[in-house]
């Protein structure tokens, strides 16, 4: 029953964001418009995060900085995480954002922030490879799926960067859009990128009902370490 339950809830949701379409969608994405709302952000109609996010973010900042050190966020968003990866004790924080309008905020918030940010514009496929070997102490993914083909695991190309970029012991930490536990596929692609040590935080959510992109009570998080 629960794997139906899963299966029915990622049925839904990936379901909502192909009728709202991916046509060209990575191609337009750098310079589409930002909606920004005080509960919400859409580029180019799509649901790229809501303020429900909050409590599951903290988390994840707090996964990502426990090694201190350099910490890489990919993906700025409303900038919830990174806004919580500054309240921790941390040498620098680099944040890859690939849309032009999002790009600008988390440069005002570069500006403000308690310890050195790097803001750099991009998609991170063009980004980290100038990132050096074993260089993070810990990262923090959490992008946009910009084709069909990545809707709940546009995280599992990013697995064999990550190990190559974190330090000894370096801990990764992502949106894992996983309801309870790591599908075996998910497994699959840690395991494929070297990842072993391999544990998870159940976190309760509370998404709106009219989110589109997830309806579950629960959410994990992971704590991958290298």
């Amino acid at each position: 029953m629960k794997n139906d339950l899963m299966e029915y809830s990622q049925r839904k949701t990936y379901k909502n964001r192909v009728d709202i379409g991916f046509d060209s969608l990575k191609e337009k994405w750098q310079s589409a418009k930002s909606c920004f709302t005080d509960d919400k952000l859409v580029i180019n109609g799509h649901p790229v995060m809501e303020s429900w996010e909050e409590e599951y973010m903290e988390v994840l900042a707090n996964i990502a900085t426990s090694n201190g050190g350099v910490v890489l966020e990919v993906g700025y968003g409303m900038g919830i995480s990174a806004k919580n990866i500054q309240q921790y004790s941390i040498d620098k924080h680099i944040i890859i954002e690939a849309n032009a309008e999002v790009f600008k905020r988390a440069q005002e918030f570069a500006m403000n922030s308690n310890c050195q940010v790097d803001v750099i514009f991009g998609f991170w496929e063009d980004i980290t490879k100038n990132i050096a070997n074993e260089s993070l102490s810990g990262i923090l993914f959490d992008t946009y799926p910009l084709v069909e083909e990545d809707l709940h695991r546009n995280h599992f190309s990013f697995f064999k960067e990550a190990h190559r970029m974190l330090k000894n012991n370096g801990i990764l930490t992502y949106y894992s859009d996983e309801i309870q536990e790591f599908s075996a596929l998910h497994l699959q692609y840690l395991h494929e990128a070297g990842f072993i040590k391999i544990k998870s935080e159940l976190c309760r959510v509370n998404p709106p009902t009219d989110c589109k992109y997830w309806n579950s009570q629960t959410i994990l998080a992971p704590i991958i370490v290298k």
